[in-house]
């Protein structure tokens, strides 16, 4: 059986099967809701349920008592057991990107630091891949499969650049540090997720974690390269000073007016810089973050302290957006 699920306030309707998720559902038919695991984990695709009944347990606890109390559900976990009016974010941006499965070729594999790969994959001419900045993929080698955001703002050269954080015991870690050649045939899947820089005028605050440093390079790239001049906060966190692998970010502030960078480190004492938890650093900046829009990529652990605390400082709900890495669910590693 069928239900018709009606979107608010965009009033998009799309048709759910019971046994399917109400996300799986609006993929199908090519209506993009806000999403990035897929397994009830993240949270990202938070809904409210306006009319009508589900079905849904939310597993791993992600939304609080009020949120529940509310009726707000995780689309990629919830099934249709009527029609439903459904307050959602809808995405029509993504609405022509077609999901596609091509070979790669390993074009260069670089290690800036020991526990760090910079892999660019070669396309074939003909793949006609596309994504929007942000987004991820999923990428295969000798059967295992794992998900890593694009570092690219798009393709260029038929090439597009992952990077990639040693797993210790990881099997996609060992192939990749140990095992992979040049030219070595690979396999890549997607794009996926929700995960881009939204058409407005706010200033922009980028937070990232590790190799969540990846889709802030492809977003804030294709800014530059669109000539959008909105302020631009980034804050990198990293454990150490020694694994800052790359040095674009203090590069686009001294180019650029409107870029700001800051490179906070939690775990070195020698570290003359900024010290402490990411996060925290924009908290000191920022005394009131109404007006922001905040994207955030890293551990989500640090994704969910960091909402709740920029929640508390005056950022709008809608306008933190996150890609948490859930190794044992995204696969990421």
């Amino acid at each position: 059986m069928e239900h018709k699920v009606v979107l608010q306030p965009s009033v998009v309707e799309f048709a759910a099967a019971t046994e399917e998720s109400l996300l799986a559902a609006a993929t199908r038919q090519n209506i993009v809701l806000e999403h990035s695991c897929g397994t009830g984990q993240c949270g990202a695709c938070k809904a409210k349920v306006l009319v009508g009944q589900v079905e849904f347990e939310d597993r791993y606890n992600v939304l609080t008592s009020d949120e529940l109390a509310s009726g707000v559900v995780l689309t990629c976990v919830t099934k249709a057991l009527s029609p439903l009016e459904l307050e959602a974010e809808y995405h029509p941006e993504l609405a022509g990107i077609v999901k596609k499965t091509v070979p790669c070729k390993v074009a260069d594999l670089q290690f800036p630091v020991p526990d760090v790969a910079v892999l660019r994959l070669r396309l074939p001419p003909t793949a006609q891949f596309q994504f929007l900045p942000g987004q991820f993929i999923d990428l295969s080698a000798q059967g295992v499969t794992r998900s890593y955001s694009v570092a690219s703002a798009g393709i260029e050269n038929n090439q597009l650049e992952l990077h990639i954080r040693q797993v210790p015991g990881g099997q996609f870690s060992d192939i990749v540090f140990n095992q992979l050649k040049p030219e070595q045939l690979l396999r890549l899947h997607g794009p996926h997720g929700t995960f881009f820089v939204r058409h407005e005028t706010r200033p922009l605050i980028f937070l990232a974690g590790g190799t969540g440093f990846a889709p802030v390079k492809a977003m804030v790239e294709d800014l530059i390269a669109r000539g959008d001049k909105r302020p631009v906060h980034i804050y990198w966190g990293q454990r150490s000073a020694s694994a800052v692998y790359s040095d674009l970010a203090s590069q686009w502030a001294q180019q650029h007016a409107h870029i700001q960078a800051h490179i906070v480190v939690s775990d070195d004492p020698d570290w003359a810089g900024r010290r402490g938890l990411v996060h925290e650093a924009v908290l000191q900046d920022f005394a009131n973050l109404a007006g922001c829009t905040v994207y955030a990529c890293g551990s989500s652990a640090m994704i969910a302290v960091a909402k709740t605390a920029f929640l508390q400082q005056g950022l709008e709900d809608k306008a933190f957006h996150s890609d948490a890495f859930l190794p044992a669910v995204t696969l990421r590693g």
